[in-house]
C-alpha cells in the first residue's frame, strides 16, 4: 500500500552555505486499510514525512511506492492528479485546509469539481458528508467563523469528500479539546473500519496509541522503532506490574534497510557508551548481550528521566485600589453573517498584575476571539475594555496600537514570525522595534534558546521549522520583548511533553520574576498550575471560575489520564 525505502530530505540554506537534513535514510512499510500513528519529538521529520507521501515534496533520494506507484517519479501533472483522486491531507492548522472567505458548502464542493462532478451532482455528495460529519448546521457558515472543533470536522470532510484510500493526517487534534478529540478520533476509526480508508496520523497525544495498529518512531530523520498494539500492551503491563520499584523497562528499535539498528538514549545512558559498542555471543544458551566496552563496572543506576520542575505559583497580594492590568464589563462579541451569532455574552473580567489565568473551556465557547478582543486585534465589540486604566475602542486605535507594542504580547495559534526569514533574523528584527523591553528582559536571549533547543537552528528559515519548533521560537520572542501583559493561545499545542513542561516553567519564572500577568487559552488540563486562576466559558459565558489548589490539578490529571469526564 505505502512503503518507502531510505528516504533523504535535505533543504538547501543559501544563507547558511550549507544544507539542513530532514530526513536521513527514513523506511515506513504500511499495510492496506491500517490506521497508523507516527509519533517522534519536535523536528524529527515527521511532517515532512507526511507531505512528501502525500506528493507535496520530492525527496532529495529514495524511492516512494504509493498504491503501486512511484509517485517520485511521476511528472507533476499526472502527481497532481494521483494526489487529488487519491490522497486526503489533513493539517492541523484549518487556515490551510479552507477558504476562510467561503462557506463550507463552497469548500466541499471545490475537490468535487476540481475532479470533473457537475455542480448538481456534487451538492448531492456534499449534502450527504454534511450529514454524516453531523455538521449540516454549519453549511451556509464561513469557514473563518467556525470553532477550531468545527473547523476540523470540515476539513476532515474536504480532505474525505472524494472519498480517497488514503488519509494522511498531520497532528489532527493537538488544538482541539477533550471532547472535540474524542469526536474526531471516533470519526476517524469509524473512516477505517467501515470505509477500509488507510489513516496515518502524526500526533503526540497518546490517546491514538489505543486505536491503531502500530505507531512508528521517527527520531533524527529515520525510523526508529515500530511500536505494535503487542509492544504497547506488554509495555503497559510492565509498568503496572513494576510501578512499586520499577526494575524493568522495554524498548522496541527498528533495523533499517542499511541495517542500521536505533539505539535508545535511555540504553547509552545506562551503558555509558560513547562511540563504541560491544556485542557479546553466547552460542550455547542462545542469547547475545550488549556490553558496556569499559566493563560491566561501568554499568551505573540511572534515575527515570524527569520533567523540567515547575516552581510554585505564588501570586502576589495586592492592596485595595491597584489598577488592574485588563478589565472589560459586559463584553459582547457578535458575528453578523450569514446570521446573527453571540459569540460573547456579558463578560466580566478583571486582571491584576502577577496573575496566571487559565482559560478553558469546549471549542466555540469563544475563549479565541475573546483574546482577539484583549489583544486589540478585533475593536468590534459592545461593553467596555480597559488595558493599563485606559479605554479601549475603535475610536483610538493608536492606543490600541501603542499598548500592544510596548506592553502585551500576544501568541496565536497561526503565524508570530515571517516564515521567510531565519530566527536570528526574526528576533533581530523584533526585538530592534522592542528595544526598550528589550533592556529590561528577564531572560537572556542564549539562554532560552538552549532552553527550548533551538539554538542548532537559529539560522534556518522559520518555513522549515516543524509546528513545535514555530510554537517554542514564538513564545521565545514574547519573553524576550518583556511584555507586561501575555495573552498566550494554547501555548502547548504541538508541543512533547517534555517541551510542555519548558515552556510552563519558563511562564511561571516569568510571571514571578517580573510581576507581568499572562492568560492562557488552553485545552491542555494537564498544564493548569496550582494557585493560578482557572476560568471556564461555556457558550459565550463565564460558566465557573476558581483558584486551582493543588489536590484539584490532581484530580484534574487523574480524571484526564483515565478518560473520565472533567469534574470542575
Amino acid at each position: 500500500m505505502i512503503k518507502l525505502e531510505a528516504i533523504t530530505k535535505i533543504y538547501p540554506n543559501p544563507k547558511l552555505g550549507r544544507s539542513i537534513v530532514a530526513l536521513s535514510g527514513c523506511d515506513l512499510a504500511v499495510e492496506e486499510s491500517s490506521f497508523v500513528s507516527i509519533i517522534g519529538p519536535s523536528g524529527a521529520g515527521k511532517s515532512t514525512l507526511l507531505r512528501i507521501l502525500s506528493g507535496l515534496e520530492q525527496p532529495t533520494s529514495g524511492k516512494v511506492n504509493v498504491l503501486s506507484q512511484d509517485i517520485d517519479l511521476l511528472t507533476p501533472k499526472k502527481l497532481y492528479q494521483f494526489r487529488l483522486q487519491n490522497i486526503g491531507f489533513l493539517n492541523q492548522m484549518p487556515h490551510y485546509n479552507l477558504f476562510p472567505e467561503l462557506s463550507v458548502e463552497q469548500n466541499l464542493l471545490i475537490p468535487l469539481r476540481l475532479l470533473g462532478e457537475s455542480r448538481e451532482k456534487g451538492k448531492k455528495v456534499v449534502e450527504d458528508a454534511l450529514e454524516r460529519m453531523e455538521i449540516k448546521h454549519l453549511s451556509q457558515h464561513r469557514a473563518k467563523q467556525l470553532s477550531m472543533g468545527e473547523s476540523m470536522r470540515v476539513s476532515l470532510a474536504v480532505a474525505l469528500i472524494t472519498n480517497p484510500p488514503i488519509l494522511l493526517a498531520d497532528e489532527p487534534t493537538g488544538q482541539l479539546d477533550k471532547k472535540n478529540t474524542q469526536v474526531i478520533l471516533e470519526l476517524l476509526k469509524a473512516i477505517n473500519q467501515q470505509e477500509g480508508t488507510t489513516i496515518l496520523v502524526v500526533s503526540h497525544d497518546p490517546v491514538y496509541f489505543s486505536v491503531v495498529s502500530e505507531s512508528f518512531l521517527i527520531f533524527n530523520g529515520r525510523l526508529g522503532a515500530v511500536y505494535t498494539q503487542e509492544d504497547l500492551n506488554e509495555h503497559l503491563l510492565e509498568g503496572e506490574q513494576e510501578k512499586e520499584n520499577q526494575t524493568k523497562e522495554i524498548f522496541v528499535s527498528h533495523i533499517d534497510s542499511f541495517s542500521y539498528l536505533f539505539l535508545p538514549n535511555r540504553i547509552k545512558e545506562l551503558l555509558a557508551l560513547d562511540k563504541k559498542v560491544k556485542f557479546v555471543i553466547d552460542y550455547e544458551i542462545k542469547k547475545v548481550f550488549l556490553e558496556n566496552p569499559q566493563g560491566s563496572e561501568a554499568f551505573k543506576e540511572v534515575e527515570h528521566p524527569q520533567f523540567v520542575k515547575i516552581s510554585g505559583f505564588h501570586p502576589k497580594k495586592h492592596k485595595k485600589g491597584v489598577t488592574p492590568i485588563l478589565a472589560c464589563k459586559n463584553l459582547q462579541k457578535w458575528y453578523h453573517s450569514p446570521n446573527d451569532q453571540l459569540i460573547l455574552d456579558g463578560i466580566n473580567l478583571q486582571l491584576l498584575p502577577s496573575e496566571l489565568v487559565f482559560l478553558i473551556g469546549p471549542s466555540g465557547s469563544g475563549k479565541t476571539t475573546f483574546l482577539n478582543i484583549l489583544s486589540g486585534m478585533d475593536l468590534d465589540f459592545n461593553g467596555s475594555l480597559e488595558l493599563f486604566g485606559k479605554a479601549i475602542s475603535s475610536s483610538n486605535q493608536s492606543l490600541v496600537e501603542k499598548v500592544r507594542a510596548q506592553k502585551m504580547y500576544y501568541l496565536s495559534q497561526y503565524v508570530n514570525l515571517y516564515p521567510s526569514m531565519t530566527l536570528d533574523e526574526n528576533l533581530n528584527y523584533f526585538l530592534n522595534v522592542h528595544k526598550t523591553q528589550k533592556e529590561r528582559a528577564f531572560y537572556e536571549k542564549d539562554f532560552l534558546l538552549h532552553f527550548l533547543t533551538l539554538d542548532e537552528i537559529t539560522d534556518q528559515d522559520v518555513a522549515k521549522f516543524s509546528l513545535g519548533e514555530r510554537k517554542r521560537a514564538s513564545f521565545l520572542l514574547g519573553l524576550l520583548q518583556a511584555p507586561e501583559i501575555l495573552l498566550l493561545d494554547e501555548p502547548t499545542a504541538n508541543l512533547d511533553e517534555m517541551n510542555k513542561h519548558k515552556v510552563m516553567s519558563l511562564l511561571v519564572d516569568y510571571i514571578m520574576g517580573t510581576g507581568a500577568s499572562a492568560i492562557v487559552v488552553t485545552h491542555d488540563l494537564l498544564s493548569l498550575i496550582p494557585n493560578s486562576r482557572v476560568i471556564m466559558l461555556e457558550n459565550g459565558k463565564i460558566a465557573r471560575e476558581r483558584i486551582a489548589t493543588k489536590e484539584f490539578c490532581t484530580k484534574i490529571k487523574d480524571q484526564f489520564l483515565s478518560k473520565k469526564r472533567i469534574g470542575f
